[in-house]
């Protein structure tokens, strides 16, 4: 398949989430930026000029929720987003609640 940006030009999409999706989001990048501005009032962040391009790229995200379109790529915006879910899952013990889940409704399945 041909590539459909072979220029890499950044372009715009529409965001198509679900309103409970784009809710959680908003929540979620609110609750993350608010915790960057925090940090970037301390003086002990080793590179503080990465914790203002997330903070940036996060602000584009939650703008983009509002307009339901995004410029892409974005690896500044996709990098700190997939760093802030693995966070959350780690966090969340994810894999840990996956393998509970499965392990009940394998039980469950053979019980009938």
């Amino acid at each position: 398949m041909a590539d459909q940006n072979p220029t890499a030009d950044p372009r715009v999409v529409p965001i198509e989430l679900p309103a409970g999706q784009t809710a959680i989001l908003r929540d979620e990048l609110s609750g993350w930026l608010a915790g960057i501005e925090e940090d970037l009032e301390t003086d002990r962040l080793p590179d503080p000029g990465a914790v203002t391009r997330e903070a940036d790229a996060f602000r584009r995200l939650l703008a983009a929720l509002d307009t339901e379109q995004i410029a892409v790529p974005d690896e500044e915006a996709r990098s700190g987003l997939k760093r802030a879910a693995e966070g959350y899952e780690e966090a969340a013990q994810y894999r840990r609640v996956v393998a509970v889940h499965d392990a009940h409704h394998a039980l469950l399945s053979i019980l009938g």
